[in-house]
């Protein structure tokens, strides 16, 4: 046993070594400074820590003090400890192994030392070896699963995993994968339960920010005090419960992208302080004086109409042109009617698997009525009806029974006019419609076996064209033309062409 001076002095000691390991993590450095510690207050001459790889091979060495064999006579020694799994000395050198059984994390050799010292640091050496692989065993781990997670999310959010296969919605996708590789600032706007998140996430996942951090901020959801904090930061004493530094969302996404969500919501004077933000680039952490660089893409989205808001004065119309640079806007599902079964198969899927259920179908009347129900809440509320209806269901089937009231009696209220062929229902659009018309077009001509199909489709869809530019234009043809993106005389011979048209027109 040791004597009381001998425990007094490793006690000192290890405090000691642990002031240094608290403010030197790192193994090698921390055992660096460990051998110091030891060779200054008489617990070594020197010391030097063999660190070994599972199939006892060396890793690394850490030594310090000059060393009183040859190097073969080091390697012999780590030899026989590594494989005795036993502490033998030589000369006044002693081996200690860190570790028993199979593992050897390292071999510790000390240079006239005390047996009490020598066994108390090589367990100390243990204990931060096996710490370490830890450590890093669950560092590869955690960096193998956002590798995983990141595949994924890029699987997820690839445009050809984006549910939707009607032409207005496909442009969308299109228009934002093409805009996702530049670093302009996109504005995406519409009604609730869209898909605007989704939207986001598509641009960046397919941007060169992908492997950044992507932050999101729902500026509806947060007071002005609040989301400046949030956004900007604050130093330590900013304010009232600021007991440290606070680094905010913008700053947390430099290198990535950053979402602002419902960015109408936000108040007069935090439009302001974002419209230097965007400006410059630039940031001042409440509470402080320094300014900070971003490099950081932003995407915003609201369900508001942005103009609106600008011509009533509730929103900067500076802020707006800054945010709206590349603007893109989502349709709602009511006017992408033929979005709707691919988007019941695909969260069909999702809810079965979730509940442990299987179904087989969904009948024609369900998708009908769902066709004809107006969705105010669109994407979101569909998922809602379908995750119900597959909780509810008895059976393999899904039925108009299981249906939401409100679906049913929407459906019921507004349903097509029978033998109407001239009329579209009330929820119909205008591609929908467009194409129909164009099927009717073709069975005409099909059946009268004519054979000028293209020049009467695009007089009588070309006229209504015309109508409208020109009443848009107080019948002003200089105007009308540069609307249309042609000349004035192109469009007075086309007006020409179509004898249909009966007004005067006048002329600039």
């Amino acid at each position: 046993m040791p004597d009381t001076a001998d425990a007094c002095s490793i006690l000192d000691l290890l405090d000691a070594i642990t002031e240094v390991r608290v403010k030197n993590p790192e193994l090698r450095t921390a055992v660096l400074a460990a051998l110091r510690l030891a060779s200054a207050n008489g617990h070594a001459r020197s010391g030097r820590l063999y660190s070994l790889r599972f199939d006892g091979e060396i890793s690394a060495i850490i030594a310090h003090g000059d060393s009183s064999l040859t190097e073969e006579q080091d390697r012999d020694l780590v030899i026989k400890a590594f494989e005795s799994r036993e502490t033998i000395s030589f000369q006044d050198v002693t081996a200690h192994p860190l570790g028993k059984d199979r593992r050897i994390y390292g071999v510790l050799l000390l240079e006239a030392s005390p047996e009490e010292s020598g066994t108390f640091i090589a367990d100390l050496f243990l204990q931060w070896h096996a710490v370490a692989e830890f450590i890093n065993t669950q560092k590869a781990e955690l960096i193998d699963e956002n590798f995983a997670l990141r595949e994924e999310i890029k699987m997820q959010f690839s445009d050809r995993n984006i549910i939707g296969q009607s032409g207005v919605f496909r442009h969308v996708i299109e228009s934002a994968r093409r805009v996702a590789s530049s670093s302009a600032t996109v504005l995406v706007q519409g009604e609730t339960g869209t898909g605007k998140e989704l939207i986001a996430r598509l641009i960046h996942e397919h941007s060169p920010r992908a492997n950044e951090a992507f932050i999101t901020v729902n500026c509806g959801a947060l007071t002005e005090t609040l989301l400046e904090t949030e956004l900007f930061g604050h130093v330590k004493g900013a304010f009232t419960g600021a007991v440290s530094d606070h680094k905010g969302r913008f700053e947390a996404a430099t290198g990535g992208t950053i979402f602002l969500d419902e960015i109408g919501e936000i108040s007069p004077a935090m439009q302001v302080r974002l419209l230097r933000v965007l400006q410059e680039m630039e940031i001042v952490r409440v509470g402080d004086t320094k300014t900070r660089k971003l490099d950081v893409r932003v995407v915003a989205a609201t369900n508001r109409n942005l103009e609106e808001e600008v011509r009533e004065g509730r929103f900067r119309a500076d802020l707006f042109y800054r945010l709206n640079v590349v603007h893109l806007n989502v349709p709602p599902l009511r006017q992408r009617p033929e979005d709707i079964p691919p988007l019941v198969e695909h969260f069909l899927s999702v809810y079965c698997q979730r509940n442990c259920k299987y179904i087989e179908s969904v009948t024609k009347d369900v998708l009908d009525i769902m066709k004809r129900y107006a969705w105010p809440g669109n994407v979101r509320e569909l998922e809602n009806c379908i995750e119900k209806m597959v909780v509810m269901a008895p059976g393999k089937e899904v039925t108009p029974d299981l249906l939401p009231l409100a679906v049913v009696a929407y459906g019921a209220a507004s349903s097509p006019i029978a033998d109407s062929a001239d009329e579209a229902s009330a929820n119909e659009t205008f591609e929908v419609m467009l194409k129909r018309q164009m099927q009717a077009e073709t069975a005409g001509a099909v059946d009268r076996g004519a054979g000028d199909l293209y020049d009467v489709v695009r007089s009588k869809w070309e006229r209504y064209l015309f109508e409208a530019v020109l009443d848009t234009t107080s019948n002003n043809k200089s105007k009308a033309a540069r609307l249309l993106g042609i000349t004035r005389n192109t469009l007075n011979a086309r007006l020409g062409d179509l004898c249909t048209i009966k007004r005067e027109w006048t002329v600039e």
